[in-house]
């Protein structure tokens, strides 16, 4: 099964499946997520009828705090240090697998899956659980057919299905439009679940739609945080051999995968660079991931101070003890080889001016 948008509605499920190829070794996968998705019906109906007019009317609680950056740069770092703040609501785990019914399912269907979700997250051992914060890309998945991972069902789709919701968003005006809705209902349920707090958001995507949201949320404050490209590259290219077998409906080259994350990552730094100057000043806080874990609580400190997010000694204890319960933690432990240097450089040089990382040769140690 398709198993990271099993719960996408009914009808999105068929617009996908008429849309792109499904290859004859998957036949059986997409089938069974046809027949899981129509036994769920029902149920999104139901919340439809009793939630349907307190969603759309539900307000948000102040404009967001976005948490900026490219994927396996630190943003889930970050945005579990500010799940340690009670003041923030976030897109859950729970929510983002089950969103259709997220609202009718509390209670019941967290103890129903608890036990299939894993305890780790595959690529980077990174606990989680079903109160946990999650991207909303992953909610919408399982609202919309108008999302970029979808390209993790169909991989041969890339770049241009993932561009076309991320760099591209705002150029095609029915595509904006069908995307906001989905978004704002992510949101909006969001909201209802976490009790009406303000959101605190991450989805690495954002990096490339600060216009967009801004449109959307004239006061949003913003939290960008990058990574040496070295690592970035590396990580993503594994993070990816671990999920996307179990997704696909597609045959694929991983040689295509590796090629679009090079393309991925040009278009949308580049992208946020272009944009990052229609933040309104004090809006936004940029930082890298090795600063944040040399000196997390300085740099926590300097983002409320900056963002005027409230009292930082208040929550001071907080962040304190959740950053020794990772004392045990250990991160991926990748090698350089030539070939990830070299691409790398000839690919992403930008980024060393760009965000103030040093530069190594093929053959070269790094450190």
């Amino acid at each position: 099964m398709a198993s990271m948008s099993q719960f996408l509605p009914r009808p999105a499920v068929r617009r996908l499946l008429a849309q792109h190829e499904v290859d004859a070794k998957y036949e059986k996968r997409a089938k069974a997520w046809k027949t899981f998705t129509t036994m769920i019906e029902p149920l999104r109906w139901l919340e439809n009828l009793i939630y349907g007019r307190k969603i759309r009317k539900t307000q948000l609680n102040g404009d967001p705090v976005f948490l900026l950056g490219f994927g396996r740069s630190g943003t889930t770092h970050l945005h579990n240090l500010f799940y340690q703040d009670p003041q923030f609501g976030v897109v859950s785990n729970y929510q983002a697998s089950m969103h259709p019914i997220a609202l009718i399912g509390r209670g019941w269907l967290p103890r129903l899956f608890e036990k299939q979700l894993p305890k780790k997250r595959p690529m980077d051992n990174v606990a989680i659980s079903l109160d946990g914060p999650q991207e909303e890309e992953m909610a919408m998945i399982n609202c919309t057919d108008e999302a970029p991972l979808h390209f993790m069902n169909f991989p041969r789709t890339v770049p241009e299905l993932y561009d076309r919701y991320v760099t591209d968003l705002g150029k095609n005006q029915k595509d904006l439009e069908s995307w906001k809705r989905g978004y704002m209902e992510v949101l909006r349920k969001a909201t209802l679940l976490s009790g009406g707090k303000r959101l605190a958001l991450k989805t690495p995507p954002n990096t490339a739609r600060i216009r967009v949201l801004l449109d959307m949320f004239p006061d949003a404050r913003f939290v960008n945080i990058v990574r040496n490209p070295y690592p970035v590259y590396q990580s993503m290219r594994n993070m990816y051999r671990k999920t996307l077998p179990g997704a696909v409906l597609q045959e694929f080259e991983w040689e295509d995968i590796d090629a679009w994350i090079v393309h991925a990552y040009q278009v949308q730094m580049q992208a946020y660079l272009d944009q990052r100057s229609s933040i309104p000043p004090g809006h936004l806080v940029e930082m890298r991931y090795e600063d944040l874990d040399a000196h997390p609580m300085p740099i926590l400190e300097d983002i409320y101070k900056t963002l005027e997010l409230g009292d930082f000694e208040a929550v001071r204890g907080r962040f304190e003890a959740y950053l020794e319960s990772l004392g045990t933690y250990e991160k991926n432990r990748f090698e350089f080889p030539e070939d990830v240097v070299s691409t790398v450089n000839d690919n992403w040089a930008f980024a060393f001016d760009a965000f103030g990382y040093e530069r190594i040769e093929p053959g070269q140690s790094f450190t």
